[in-house]
Parts: C-alpha cells; structure tokens; sequence
C-alpha cells in the first residue's frame, strides 16, 4: 500500500493524468490508503459535539466505492462498507476525491462544478472540511 506521501503525488497533473496514476496504482488501493489515514490526520478539536456517520460513495469507471466515516467522542473511525444511517452523503469521481483530499480542489467549488454531490446535512458535509489535515503534498 502507497504511503501517504506517495498518495498526495497521485494527484499531480491533468485529470486523465491523475486517472491514470490512480488507475496503475488500483483504485481500491488508493482509496484505501486514503481512508486509512484519515483518523490520522483527523483534527478532534474541530468537530467537537459532531457524532456522525458520513457515507463517501467514490465513483471510478462506472464502478462505485461506498466508504463510512464516523465521528464521534474525539475520535473518527473508516470502513469499507455502506452506512446504514448516515447524515450526509458525499457522492464524487476518483479524481474529484483524490484532488479534495490533498488540498488541490475546494469542496464548494467542486460542488459548483457538479462534481460533489452533497445529500442530507449541509452544514456538516461544509464544517467536514475542516475535520482532516489535508494528505501531505
């Protein structure tokens, strides 16, 4: 599995580029390593009084990978799977995502564009930002 370093140069270049790493690298892989990190980078003192279970349905060639982040107590957990209940669900292509999670695109920004999908809490899925240290780059 890439380390977090090499994570953050998957998403150097054009979109195709950076679909092509992702791809060379398995998607599966690649998100993984992500999400294995978050509780790492996760800031607790930023999302104090959240307890919350947020669904990422990350889409790559026609194939969707469902993860489940939840927050809660000062401490955030990841998982493979889909979220029985969660209050916000954030849908987005692969390269959306890598770009989000190494500070190279805005969440608003790639919500104007069409390329986030945000269904059920707003604010949350907006105060979510700032939970996570970006993926060092």
């Amino acid at each position: 599995m890439a380390d977090e370093q090499q994570l953050a140069q998957l998403a150097e270049g054009s979109d195709d580029e950076i679909a092509e790493k992702i791809h060379a690298a398995g998607t599966q892989e690649v998100l993984d390593g992500i999400f294995e990190g978050m509780p790492e980078r996760f800031q607790p003192e930023k999302a104090s009084g959240v307890d919350a279970q947020v669904q990422w349905l990350v889409s790559d060639a026609g194939e969707e990978h469902p993860y489940a982040v939840t927050v809660g107590n000062g401490t955030c957990t990841t998982e493979r799977t889909r979220a029985e209940s969660p209050r916000v669900t954030l849908s987005t292509d692969v390269v959306s995502f890598a770009k989000l999670m190494t500070g190279k695109a805005q969440g608003p920004q790639l919500y104007m564009a069409g390329k986030l999908k945000i269904q059920g809490d707003l604010m949350l899925a907006q105060r979510m930002t700032t939970f996570f240290e970006p993926l060092p780059t």
